[in-house]
């Protein structure tokens, strides 16, 4: 029998954290933060800046393992998926916990390691790098095969648990990308390949979303529609996206080498996914731009700049948080904004309330400095409803249990599973700590 242990992330958005159990060994997969659960402890100026374990968990910052530690020392490994905070930003709060081995890919551990230097946090268990369609043994009876997906930040894994009595597909996130601008598409054989697979974990943040994500390669059009065919000669040009989102970086960087401009990256968020992805080997800015890393350092650079048209700045602050990089350009006078400079957000604003306070606020003190302000340039890493269905009927599961989604989402995912042929009864959705028993 294999046991399915929902730990975070099932019925709510971020903490993503599950067990899976065969006999008594397990294996957990992610250990995310819940990100505007976390924002809000940190940001508050009363909180002091190391937050106790405790009150992450109270306040539901991080996946609950204290409350089930028998559990957690019967786990042999945690396998990480991919480098998005929401599913490896809780590992450095728990690192004296964890007695197990962690797995991820290259890319994802250097973040990993970033994070835990950042939090001067050192974990006793041993970090393992591992090739994205790599296939290991953990335990006597489990074995884990990552498979290459796309998604909004490189080297992103399906993790597959094999037990003697099925395989369990943890597909959290993805999205199906057959034109990438950065690696491979997705490994299609390997998932064609699966057998038996019993239970299907399924990302669902756009699950009533009835399109196909478009290709990275779209977004990169529409960041090259507005600066190579908008008139920037001696404009400032500011451009703000996602830290981890490695491609639309190197998309960026190749805008301005054809408006023979410098590309800076300003924050230190930046500078560490950019560190990581040069040290797994991905690519490597160093030569092509420059670099200003820390927050002290940044008004120092501005007010030493003679000029700053001839330049790009890629930064921090796309949902506009009040203490990130583009806010604190927007409201200084070290930056010298312009009639009709441009600034682009190379996002979308990210579905909370906060947020939209915040880039109001932003967006107006932009609007008086009277620039150009271009949003949404992007494109999803997250699947939407119609490569559901595809990745659905490609996999082929006993069992759905969709996750990383609010109730409407779950329940989109479980109407579609239900149109391919899924029996009701099939179709899990489960709440934290609510167990999946599968024969």
């Amino acid at each position: 029998m294999i046991e399915i242990i929902p730990v975070g992330g099932y019925s709510e958005i971020g903490r993503n954290c599950v067990i899976v159990k065969y006999k008594k060994e397990s294996v957990m997969l992610d250990l995310g933060l819940h990100m505007e659960n976390y924002v809000r402890l940190t940001q508050d100026e009363d909180v002091p800046f190391e937050v106790p374990l405790s009150t992450l968990v109270r306040e539901q910052a991080v996946p609950d393992l204290l409350s089930i530690k028998e559990e957690v020392k019967q786990v042999k490994a945690l396998c990480i998926s991919h480098a998005h905070l929401d599913h490896v930003g809780a590992v450095p709060f728990y690192a004296s916990k964890l007695k197990m081995p962690i797995h991820g890919t290259e890319f994802t551990i250097e973040v990993l390691k970033a994070l835990l230097k950042d939090k001067k946090k050192k974990v006793d268990s041993k970090l393992v790098k591992h090739k994205e369609n790599d296939r290991f043994n953990v335990s006597e009876n489990i074995d884990i095969q990552f498979i290459h997906v796309t998604h909004s930040t490189p080297q992103t894994v399906i993790i597959v648990v094999h037990t003697p009595e099925g395989a369990v597909v943890y597909a959290n996130d993805f999205k199906l990308d057959n034109a990438p601008l950065l690696g491979p598409k997705p490994n299609y054989k390997a998932m064609e390949e699966l057998k038996n697979v019993k239970v299907l974990i399924l990302d669902s943040l756009y699950a009533l979303d009835p399109r196909k994500t478009p290709s990275e390669s779209i977004a990169r059009e529409m960041i090259r529609d507005v600066l190579l065919g908008i008139t920037s000669k001696d404009k400032n040009i500011v451009v703000t996206t996602f830290s981890s989102h490695i491609v639309r970086l190197k998309t960026i960087v190749e805008i301005a080498e054809t408006l023979k401009r410098k590309p800076v990256f300003v924050g230190r968020s930046i500078s560490k996914y950019l560190d990581a992805a040069k040290a797994a080997g991905i690519i490597d800015f160093e030569e092509k731009a420059e670099f200003v890393r820390f927050g002290g350092q940044i008004e120092k650079y501005f007010k030493s700049l003679k000029k700053t048209t001839d330049k790009i700045f890629i930064v921090t602050g796309h949902q506009g948080e009040p203490k990130a990089i583009l806010s604190r350009l927007a409201t200084s006078n070290y930056f010298p904004f312009g009639y009709e400079d441009l600034v682009l957000f190379c996002c979308k604003i990210i579905p909370h309330e906060e947020n939209f306070k915040n880039r109001a606020v932003l967006e107006g003190h932009l609007k008086n400095k009277k620039v150009r302000i271009f949003t949404d340039l992007h494109v999803s890493g997250h699947a939407c409803r119609e490569d559901h269905r595809e990745f659905i009927k490609i996999i082929n599961p006993k069992h759905i249990i969709p996750t990383h989604g609010e109730i409407p989402m779950l329940e989109a995912q479980k109407e579609l599973a239900k149109e391919i042929g899924y029996k009701d009864d099939k179709v899990n959705i489960l709440k934290n700590f609510s167990r999946l028993y599968i024969k």
